[in-house]
């Protein structure tokens, strides 16, 4: 499948029948995306192969809605920008949660130069994925949920995306703007997928993020989270989890899948 049906058929699956030309275009396709397909390390704790191959990703995705990480996500929505015109570049970066650790690069963003201001664009980092493009520069963008987003600088040029949490500052990931290629991309995926010791191999990890409403299932805990705080449910069945995998997570996995899944990860 061509890049161009690929974007008609994601713009489609969206439900988007307009122009997107403006930065306001740009967030109402970030916040439809991430309403619509959920971030998941499930894939692969069935040991699938995760293909940074456009097509695979589309397929698994948009069409099967079996989500997706980082390295998915990202290059999705960074096809899906470059077919739309727009000017953007991909990087990497680390995910260090906060804390002074160095782990790897295994993780992807996008970078749009839009009428002469820069932007991060990241639609892949779990729960804390900002719903807006934020501008580079020190400036807050708000978010979902209220919350404020900015790039902060660390140090001679290394680079932060940090956001406010309980009211206060939060450090997700740590970058520079040393250019990147796809066989770097393939590196950091290889690692997150295969490495007996990282995150995804060994967590059960889903979320989907609405305007008004973030759903984040790690392992045996389910959170809803909303402006009025976070609500934890408890789950007691291999059929609660196949509801919340339905309905709340839009995600689409067999009933022995779901199984596995709940024996591995959930069952207490």
């Amino acid at each position: 499948m061509q890049n161009q049906e690929i974007l008609i058929n994601y713009l489609n699956e969206l439900n988007i029948n307009y122009e997107i030309k403006t930065l306001k275009d740009i967030t109402k396709l970030i916040k439809a995306h991430l309403r619509t397909f959920s971030f998941s390390s499930l894939r692969v704790l069935l040991k699938e192969e995760i293909s940074l191959d456009l097509n695979n990703i589309y397929e698994n995705i948009v069409l099967k809605k079996r989500g997706g990480y980082c390295f998915e996500h990202n290059k999705l929505m960074y096809e899906v920008l470059k077919e739309l015109g727009f000017d953007v570049t991909h990087y990497l970066a680390r995910v260090i949660n906060n804390t002074q650790n160095i782990p790897a690069q295994t993780h992807r963003f996008t970078l749009l130069d839009f009428q002469g201001e820069k932007y991060l664009i990241d639609v892949g980092i779990g729960f804390r994925t900002p719903s807006v493009p934020i501008k580079l520069g020190n400036t807050s963008s708000v978010s979902h949920l209220g919350v404020e987003y900015k790039i902060v600088e660390l140090e001679d040029k290394i680079c932060s995306m940090q956001l406010m949490q309980k009211g206060k500052p939060f450090n997700a990931t740590k970058f520079d703007l040393n250019k990147c290629y796809e066989s770097d991309f393939e590196i950091g995926n290889f690692y997150s997928y295969k490495n007996p010791n990282a995150v995804f191999v060994n967590n059960f990890v889903i979320s989907l993020i609405e305007e008004d409403v973030i759903h984040s299932l790690v392992n045996e805990k389910y959170f809803k989270i909303n402006k009025q705080g976070t609500k934890e449910i408890e789950i007691r069945s291999c059929e609660q989890l196949e509801e919340l995998l339905k309905n709340d997570l839009n995600s689409k996995f067999t009933a022995n899948e779901i199984a596995f899944f709940h024996k591995n990860y959930i069952k207490a």
